[in-house]
C-alpha cells in the first residue's frame, strides 16, 4: 500500500502587485492552481540551485547562439513549453518603435500612454475601456503591466520629453495625479 505524503502548507505574503502577477500567469500558463505555479517554481529553482552548487554556470542565449555551443543542458519547464511564453495576452513589443515597454495589441497607444490618460481625466478601468473602446481585460493586463514595469513606463515618458523639449516641440505637462 503506498501511502500519500504529508503535505505542509506554507503561507507567503506578496506585495498587492506580485499577487496580481501570480494570479495572471495562473491563467496565462494554464496551471490548475497558484500552487501548483508555485511548485513549478519552486522545482526551477531546486534546478538552478543544484546546477550552481555543482559548479555549473546559468546563462541565457539566444537560438543562433545555441546552435554554435558543443555542449550545453537546457532548462525545461512543464508549464512553460508548450507555448511561445508571452507574459501578456492584449500587449505586444514593437522592437521597431524603440520603446521598451509594450503596446496594446490592436492600437497606436503604448501602455504608459493608457495609464496617464487614466489617471489624467480620472477614469475607472471600465470608464477607460468604454471611453478608448478596448477590452476591459485589455486595460486591467496594462494597469498590471504598469505595477510590475512603472519605472520603465515613466523612465521612457521623461525621455520623450526631454526629446520633445530639445525638438522645440512647445507642450505644457498636465498634471497627472498617481
Amino acid at each position: 500500500m503506498v501511502t500519500a505524503a504529508k503535505k505542509v502548507r506554507v503561507q507567503v505574503d506578496l506585495s498587492e502587485t506580485e499577487a496580481k502577477l501570480l494570479a495572471h500567469l495562473t491563467e496565462r500558463l494554464s496551471v490548475r492552481s497558484r500552487a501548483d505555479l508555485l511548485q513549478q517554481a519552486y522545482g526551477t529553482f531546486l534546478w538552478v540551485l543544484n546546477e550552481r552548487l555543482s559548479g555549473q554556470r546559468i546563462v541565457s542565449v539566444n537560438e543562433e547562439n545555441a546552435q554554435k555551443l558543443d555542449k550545453y543542458k537546457e532548462l525545461s519547464v512543464p508549464a512553460v513549453e508548450p507555448l511561445l511564453f508571452e507574459h501578456y495576452d492584449f500587449l505586444r513589443q514593437r522592437l521597431e518603435s524603440g520603446y521598451k515597454q509594450p503596446y496594446l495589441i490592436g492600437r497606436n497607444v503604448r501602455v504608459g500612454q493608457l495609464i496617464y490618460k487614466m489617471r489624467a481625466n480620472e477614469l475607472t478601468d471600465e470608464q477607460a475601456a468604454v471611453d478608448m473602446d478596448l477590452p476591459l481585460a485589455q486595460v486591467r493586463e496594462a494597469q498590471l503591466y504598469y505595477s510590475v514595469n512603472s519605472e520603465l513606463v515613466d523612465r521612457e515618458a521623461d525621455e520623450e520629453r526631454q526629446r520633445l523639449a530639445a525638438a522645440g516641440v512647445p507642450f505644457e505637462p498636465a498634471h497627472i495625479p498617481r
